[in-house]
């Protein structure tokens, strides 16, 4: 592995990670380093996966990737929980459709 690169790297990790079949999945952020047409199939793999009924958790800084993967959202910063919310009470709450704008609105209205 040590030899590989950082795309390939990631593409053995999501297979690995979905390998074994089983019930939840935790994905570091999962597109890292991908190029456009794999990161594409991880995230038809990770919604067929969802629909399957397989909890996956997801971390990443990269929101604008996101919106359709995500059902919830818990968002930390500095190991302090700021929001847990559904991605449609989220979107409800700031009037955007996009969970990055969202986000990024939500934390500006906290922080006033």
């Amino acid at each position: 592995m040590r030899t590989l690169s950082g795309g390939t790297t990631q593409k053995v990790s999501a297979t690995l990670a979905f390998l074994f079949d089983p019930p939840v999945l935790i994905l570091d952020e999962p597109t890292a380093g991908l190029d456009p047409i794999s990161s594409e199939l991880l995230r038809e793999k990770i919604i067929k996966e969802r629909q399957n009924g397989k909890l996956i958790l997801i971390t990443s800084h990269l929101l604008s990737e996101l919106d359709d993967l995500l059902t919830d959202i818990i968002f930390m910063q500095e190991a302090e929980v700021l929001f847990n919310k559904s991605v449609v009470a989220l979107f409800e709450e700031t009037g955007e459709e996009r969970v990055s704008k969202a986000v990024s609105k939500l934390l500006k209205i906290k922080r006033a």
